[in-house]
């Protein structure tokens, strides 16, 4: 069997310095390797793989280029016609630089298609963020996708951010759900390359290519506005929860007194009942002890986050694309029988496989 060729994606907000960051690189990358990039830009005029090419070591990197669109959508099929260009040539590591209106989502949706996802291997998916705007910047639908499907987040230009915007940005990382591996800062884009290859794989095995772009329709059917990317409190640092085919569901419990958690997280082979999902979801914010429920799911309906707290409730499509994801926090040390609960989870469950149910 040939190697897969591992690929990072590096996306951002429009200017958030995604090409020095990829140029840092290259110029790190060790020299005995071929590496290749594929860089988007909105405009029909390219520039970032110009930007890209350093006329004084032109060898060993071969820069493809895709403009005139996002490649999640309108470019969306030269963007696969160039990334198979590119694989054939079997480089060492592909890097993708979407623009900053990609979303992400559609870009692993197309890694994951039978007949690509045989020869990659997608490693550590980058997002850089501004610390002065971002909370400015995941008001852009994309750019919350481009926050949700990444495994590692980075305040960039850190060096021209003030203290308290750093703080702000750390926290409000760090408390995203679900966790993400890495939280960091960089520096006139010097992106230390060990992070490339933090997450060692996901899981592509399970991902049928489907992409909705943009879809604002609620499993209930009601017209949903896309809020900003919902914190929680941070999880916990420690092991690596890696759902397969054999072990589709892992279970993590917390009990203290004061609160309780119970959490799954489930492979992203199965598929769940959008609509039979979130009925049951909706039933336990209602339960007496239950003081918060969140989610985010892979159903027939696409991506899907929840958010239910006191009596209030917010959906939107999710960028996120590793495994599915649920937690309850309650109050007291009493919870909820987790295997019922375990149950009634396998119960909203309609698809468990891989392909082969297409």
């Amino acid at each position: 069997m040939t190697s897969k060729i591992p690929v990072n994606i590096i996306s951002g907000p429009l200017g958030v310095g995604k090409t020095t960051a990829v140029n840092h690189l290259l110029g790190l990358r060790p020299k005995h390797q071929n590496w290749a990039v594929l860089v988007n830009e909105y405009g029909l005029v390219g520039l970032d793989g110009a930007l890209l090419l350093d006329p004084a070591n032109p060898g060993g990197v071969t820069v493809k280029e895709v403009a005139g669109g996002c490649i999640c959508c309108s470019a969306g099929f030269v963007f696969e016609m160039s990334l198979v260009m590119l694989l054939q040539k079997k480089p060492d590591r592909l890097l993708i630089e979407p623009t900053g209106l990609a979303n992400v989502s559609g870009i692993l949706d197309v890694l994951g298609r039978p007949g690509i996802r045989e020869s990659v291997e997608v490693r550590s998916v980058i997002c850089l963020l501004d610390p002065a705007t971002y909370r400015r910047d995941i008001q852009q639908v994309e750019v919350q996708d481009q926050v949700e499907a990444s495994d590692i987040l980075l305040a960039s230009r850190a060096d021209l951010a003030a203290k308290h915007q750093l703080d702000d940005f750390d926290a409000w990382a760090r408390g995203l759900f679900p966790a993400k591996h890495f939280v960091g800062q960089v520096v006139r884009g010097q992106l230390p390359p060990k992070l490339l290859d933090l997450v060692e794989a996901h899981d592509m095995s399970a991902v049928r290519g489907e992409h909705t772009h943009s879809s604002q329709t609620s499993p209930s059917g009601k017209n949903m506005h896309k809020h900003g990317s919902k914190s929680s409190s941070p999880q916990p640092a420690g092991e690596q929860l890696v759902c397969s085919k054999t072990q589709p569901v892992l279970a993590r419990h917390h009990h203290a007194e004061l609160a309780s958690s119970l959490g799954w997280v489930c492979w992203q082979g199965l598929i769940f009942d959008a609509r039979t999902t979130h009925v049951w979801l909706r039933e336990l914010a209602r339960l007496q002890a239950v003081r918060r429920v969140k989610a985010v799911l892979r159903t027939n309906e696409g991506w899907w986050a929840f958010n239910l707290v006191d009596g209030s409730e917010e959906m939107w499509p999710s960028g996120y694309r590793r495994d599915s994801r649920l937690e309850l926090v309650v109050q007291g040390e009493f919870p909820p029988d987790p295997d019922v609960l375990e149950e009634r989870l396998w119960a909203c469950v309609v698809f468990e496989g891989d392909d082969s149910g297409r």
